[in-house]
């Protein structure tokens, strides 16, 4: 611990470049797995810092499962697997709409695809539109394969306080969205290169895959994501893998450290790169938000994929791509012979968008809106779908995963049930449908574009619906 040191001079708070050393120590095993830390009160002591801050800095260290604690005993190294690479290389670069319906104008409950468009700043951003065009004239009517520079600039200050992971302009890349990102990588690979995509997985992003004439390789997920193992075995050649680190898609759970580790351990050794879709990590309810999956990586080979349309409006097509500046060069060749640009003005305003700051207070705003949708949700399935549903543990999202009890999945199939809503005016999308053969029976619950009085009445029509089917 001699090695641990503050700079109080850096503008990086001092819990952050705790939990940096700290977890490098680790990383590095100059803490060795098993070896018991300071207490937080005596390291506190020993830095001449707040006990909050060597609080704050175990605690996040704790979630991401690099410590352990030990009830009366303190805390301690958790045993991790590092894989063959020299874990002390550095890296070369850190890096379905519905039908209109009388619910709302919004489409119909539970559709996932709606967002709280109600809660965008429509008057603030008209004024970014215009003040975008004044400031940055001269760039939007040029071309620019890899995105406005000014929003380059903006979203890797934007990443790397969001994700904890230190950006240049050169390492984002600007997409009309997350389509259009997934089918430049898949370019970038060439064809007929094999993919690993998780299962359970999102269909979409699969058959873009596949349209580009990738070799997709369905890889399985249990409850520490995708099985690392199970891939190598199956397609150890891969070009590239499909991850959603932060919140797998459909079921929830993040991606543990160790699957981490290896997953870019295997990177490393074979050269694939990793797309980790962070479909909506910006939207989190509870507990510590993991270290993006890319603040990890020391072998150069992570692209983090997002976008800005799930937390503004639909018409928004703007998202990003973020890695090395080698990978991102790539798809800016891949643009650049597609011929295909984003619309500027929309990516200037964007850029003052969030270098005013209002883009940060929508976002607060936004999850205190959908903070009070969700436990409506969350509770009536808790109190009205007993014995025929459960919530799975979700910390994040703009929808709910819930799984039909095995009585109701044997009484009729979640692709059944949905038909039944559709009828109702309710548009379920059945948990099923996201495996590849057979899988759990549920469905994702979306919460975000309707008001409380419709949510409220909606799910009363889909307990009685699903009552009605396990003949109650």
């Amino acid at each position: 611990m001699l090695s641990v040191t503050l700079d109080r001079t850096s503008a990086e708070p001092l819990v952050r470049q705790l939990y940096l050393t700290l977890r490098e120590l680790i990383m590095t095993r100059r803490l060795a797995a098993g070896a018991r830390l300071p207490s937080t009160r005596k390291l506190s002591r020993d830095l001449q810092v707040s006990r909050t801050v060597t609080l704050d800095a175990f605690a996040q260290l704790g979630a991401e499962g690099f410590l352990e604690s030990r009830h009366g005993s303190g805390h301690f190294v958790a045993p991790l697997a590092f894989g063959q690479a020299d874990s002390t290389r550095r890296a070369a670069v850190q890096a379905a709409e519905a039908q209109p319906s009388a619910w709302s104008p919004h489409g119909r409950p539970f559709d996932p695809g709606w967002q709280a468009v109600e809660v965008f700043p429509g008057q603030v951003w008209s004024r970014m539109l215009g003040r975008g065009w004044r400031r940055h004239q001269s760039e939007t009517l040029e071309r620019h394969w890899a995105g406005l520079p000014v929003l380059r600039e903006a979203l890797a200050g934007y990443l790397h306080a969001l994700r904890g992971v230190p950006l240049s302009a050169d390492e984002v890349f600007v997409t009309s969205g997350n389509n259009d990102a997934m089918s430049l990588i898949a370019r970038s690979a060439g064809r007929r290169a094999s993919v690993w995509v998780e299962d359970p997985g999102y269909a979409a992003t699969i058959g873009i895959f596949e349209r580009e004439r990738l070799r997709v390789v369905r890889m399985p997920v249990d409850a520490e994501g995708i099985d690392v193992a199970a891939g190598e075995r199956l397609a150890p050649d891969a070009a590239l893998a499909l991850v959603t680190a932060t919140r797998q898609f459909p079921l929830g759970m993040p991606l543990s450290l160790n699957r981490r580790l290896a997953l870019l351990d295997w990177a490393g050794r074979s050269g694939a790169i990793i797309i980790d879709d962070d479909f909506d990590g910006e939207i989190r309810f509870g507990g510590r938000p993991l270290q993006s999956l890319a603040s990890l990586d020391r072998h150069a080979r992570v692209l983090t994929v997002g976008s800005f349309s799930k937390v503004t409006f639909p018409g928004l097509r703007l998202g990003y791509v973020a890695g090395p500046a080698e990978l991102i060069s790539r798809l800016a060749d891949a643009r650049r012979l597609s011929q295909g640009l984003v619309p500027t003005a929309d990516q200037a305003a964007l850029a003052e968008f969030i270098a005013t700051g209002a883009f940060s207070r929508h976002l607060r705003q936004l999850r205190t809106y959908l903070t009070r949708r969700r436990q409506i949700l969350v509770e009536a399935v808790r109190r009205d779908f007993v014995g025929l549903a459960e919530v799975l543990d979700q910390q994040a999202g703009m929808f709910i995963t819930v799984r039909l009890s095995p009585g109701l999945a044997e009484r009729a199939s979640d692709a059944a049930i949905a038909e039944l809503a559709r009828e109702r005016g309710i548009v379920l999308m059945p948990l099923s449908e996201q495996y590849a053969a057979a899988g759990a029976a549920g469905f994702l619950l979306g919460y975000a574009g309707w008001s409380e009085a419709e949510l409220h009445t909606a799910l009363r029509q889909l307990a009685g619906l699903l009552s009605e089917v396990a003949g109650r």
